[in-house]
């Protein structure tokens, strides 16, 4: 695994020496060194929240996701930016795949965090009052190791197929190793298993105590949801979700003034974890720039699926009035904080209806009541004078299941791998792109799947690039 040779602790500022369910800004790092890294709780603590960082700082990968999909196109004032990956030109090497290939290294460098933290974490003193914060730290750490295995597996493997090449798992630090890729089914294993620990590890929240920057029993479960589903387990994937939203500690946004909210971080309704930025445009300034020029707008064809009493339509997009008009993405365009520093809002209450209904159509017996039920509760909170839909067939529901993730969740990282696991094409609007080779990625395509870093193929004689590449 390549990684910087002398490892450092990415941590947090002084502010964040408090309890483990304070709010996690990403602002300037300090760093210490792995030999005087931990002595007490607090040293732990700091660690932990690097972790917490560096999972930030793969804010690429949701943009990286949007070039190759139906959601973005390049935009009035473009300068190359992204422009190869949106052509679907994009390679292992540094020079034409960095939008692709960043996010490998990003995660295996989150996870090399989590394990030597896991490493070191018995044997840091606490006294009597901390000592339950060490069990509770642990439980983070395991849960951001799985996301990260299951963020790689998704980003750098092929749709979910047990035998099927996955992503190298790292469960200790090691910079010399030179580490073969397990199955993808060794890869869902081990992250099912991270899970379930985190689970028995952290504690239950109500929702006076939800925090939504730290791991918890309900985002945790909100993950194994999104596994399951990826894994085909719809059985889990009802149960899990079931379980998030029966938790009730962030219910669906019902108003056009509280759902806005969300995307200008005026509330935090909905967030079942984001990654907080207080100075950051790590997300933000991947679209547009605070002197107004839009570099990757929103499609044309994205755009045109919501109606005008839509409340997502004017939070998601808006323009800079002119000609021509330029229209950006306004997810990510400005807060309190300043333009473009938004954080990074990871998982969502409305994702887990959205997982629910389409498990309830794939189910081996489909029920459409139950899927069509979730699905006409979201867009119930979504749409002025919304009358709810009906559908003939577990098919039908299942395409307006998939039409509506693509809505509500689009800019967050899930549209690629939603057409993937579900053997779909890219299909871009005429208006979207200037070539027509660049309209449509066919289904299966291996450029579905993102390449290993070239980098990682020199240095690794054990690593397997993926077909295409």
């Amino acid at each position: 695994m390549k990684l910087h040779k002398y490892f450092v602790y990415t941590v947090l500022g002084a502010s964040l020496l408090g309890s483990c369910s304070k709010q996690l800004d990403l602002a300037p790092t300090d760093v210490f060194s792995d030999v005087n890294a931990f002595s007490t709780i607090a040293d732990a603590q700091l660690a932990v929240n690097g972790a917490y960082v560096r999972y930030g700082t793969n804010a690429n990968t949701i943009y990286s996701t949007a070039l190759v999909t139906d959601e973005a196109k390049l935009g009035v004032d473009n300068n190359g930016q992204g422009a190869l990956t949106f052509r679907f030109q994009y390679s292992s090497d540094g020079t034409t795949g960095g939008d692709v290939t960043g996010a490998y290294t990003g995660y295996y460098s989150l996870i090399d965090q989590v394990n030597r933290t896991l490493n070191k974490l018995p044997g840091v003193i606490a006294t009597t009052f901390e000592e339950p914060r060490r069990n509770i730290l642990k439980g983070q750490l395991l849960a951001l190791r799985a996301l990260a295995h299951f963020d790689l597996l998704q980003t750098y493997s092929k749709a979910y197929s047990p035998a099927e090449l996955g992503v190298p798992i790292m469960l200790k630090s090691d910079i010399l190793a030179k580490p073969a890729r397990n199955t993808m089914a060794q890869v869902v294993t081990q992250i099912e298993q991270d899970l379930s620990d985190a689970f028995s590890l952290c504690p239950a929240v109500t929702t006076a105590s939800f925090q939504d920057t730290v791991m918890n029993q309900v985002n945790i479960n909100a993950i194994r949801a999104r596994v399951a589903l990826y894994k085909g387990d719809y059985a889990n994937a009802i149960t899990y979700s079931t379980a998030v939203i029966n938790s009730n500690v962030k219910p669906l946004a019902t108003t056009s003034a509280d759902f806005g909210g969300i995307w200008t971080d005026a509330n935090v309704f909905e967030t079942l974890f984001r990654i907080r930025y207080a100075t950051g445009t790590n997300i933000g300034g991947l679209w547009t720039t605070t002197g107004n020029l839009v570099y990757i707008g929103p499609a044309d064809k994205l755009m045109a699926t919501f109606s005008a009493s839509d409340i997502r339509k004017s939070a998601y997009f808006a323009a800079y009035t002119g000609s021509p008009a330029k229209p950006y993405v306004n997810k990510f365009f400005t807060s309190s904080k300043g333009g473009r520093v938004v954080d990074m809002k990871a998982i969502r209450i409305a994702e887990m209806y959205l997982i629910r209904a389409e498990a309830y159509a794939k189910s081996a017996a489909p029920n459409v009541v139950l899927g069509t039920a979730d699905l006409n509760t979201l867009r119930a909170s979504r749409i002025a004078g919304y009358l709810n839909a009906s559908f003939a067939s577990a098919a039908d529901l299942l395409t307006a299941v998939l039409d509506e993730r693509y809505k509500e969740l689009c800019f967050e990282g899930s549209r690629l791998f939603d057409l993937k696991r579900n053997n779909l094409p890219v299909n871009r609007g005429a208006t979207d792109v200037t070539s027509a080779s660049w309209q449509t990625l066919a289904a299966g395509n291996y450029r579905f799947v993102f390449p290993i870093p070239q980098y990682e193929i020199l240095a690794n004689p054990n690593m397997v690039q993926n077909p295409g590449y």
